[in-house]
């Protein structure tokens, strides 16, 4: 018993640890290392949970998380196109559609609001870019995923807001991952909280907060990001010969004269 813990455990930890844009590389290493039906049933359980607290674009369009998921089912509420749908984990695509009349009240400006954040999304996310909008009688939610997958230069990257309004008020937490491995590993992550008042609950209102606070926290990353760059990083920088080029360290070695003073033991 202890053994099935501890393995939920470890796949758990590495799933919620995958880089974005990753998981389904990530499933399918631990698939082939964990290669018996409940062990895989496992690494799948592993990824739905991950996805559910989350959130994941499946066929570049269908957000799936805990706020759209269907109580009664295993399928996710596409609130925006009236319908079902479930998740193919391993292709990331949305499949089993089918008709559905969510049983809540949508807000008179749901439409605008869906049209503006399209907008929204072309003006500001250059890349793939997915939101849904789910109602909840009393306000509603937003999430937004931006995504930026360049595998052929070895980084990608998320971005992902969640917004909350209700009674006037606007509470939000965006979210930022970035992962660069071209003869390394490094990760950056950034995560922050925001909130306000709207004095009109409308389309155009939300999505001007949404507006200016997405770019007040990319004007704080980039300032952050340039004084790590320019105050930390550089301190441990190490002065190495200027040759505008790679240097082979595992055939080259004996050539420099550190290198040469290691293999002649001096």
């Amino acid at each position: 018993m202890s053994s099935s813990v501890g393995l939920d455990t470890i796949v758990s930890s590495l799933v919620k640890s995958s880089p974005p844009g990753e998981l389904d590389g990530v499933s399918k290493d631990l698939s082939t290392i964990l290669s018996t039906k409940s062990n895989s049933s496992t690494v799948n359980t592993a990824i739905e949970k991950y996805i559910n607290e989350n959130s994941g674009v499946f066929s570049s369009t269908y957000i799936a998380s805990k706020i759209n998921k269907h109580e009664s089912s295993t399928k996710y509420i596409d609130y925006i196109g009236k319908k079902l749908f479930n998740i193919d984990l391993h292709k990331q695509i949305a499949i089993d559609f089918e008709d559905y009349e969510p049983e809540v009240e949508y807000p008179a400006y749901f439409e605008e609001l869906v049209k503006k954040l399209t907008e929204y999304g072309e003006d500001h996310y250059p890349s793939k870019y997915a939101f849904t909008v789910v109602p909840d009688g009393s306000g509603l939610q937003i999430i937004i995923i931006g995504q930026k997958l360049n595998y052929e230069n070895f980084y990608t990257g998320l971005w992902k807001s969640h917004y909350k309004i209700k009674s006037g008020t606007i509470e939000g937490e965006a979210k930022l991952d970035i992962h660069y491995y071209e003869d390394g590993n490094v990760r950056l992550n950034f995560d922050e909280l925001t909130s306000g008042t709207l004095s009109t609950t409308n389309a155009s209102g939300i999505v001007n907060f949404i507006n200016k606070t997405e770019n007040e926290m990319t004007l704080k990353i980039v300032e952050n990001f340039n004084e790590l760059n320019q105050k930390y990083f550089k301190n441990l920088r190490r002065l190495l010969p200027v040759t505008r080029s790679k240097i082979n360290w595992g055939q080259a070695i004996g050539n420099y004269r550190l290198g040469s003073d290691v293999v002649h033991n001096k």
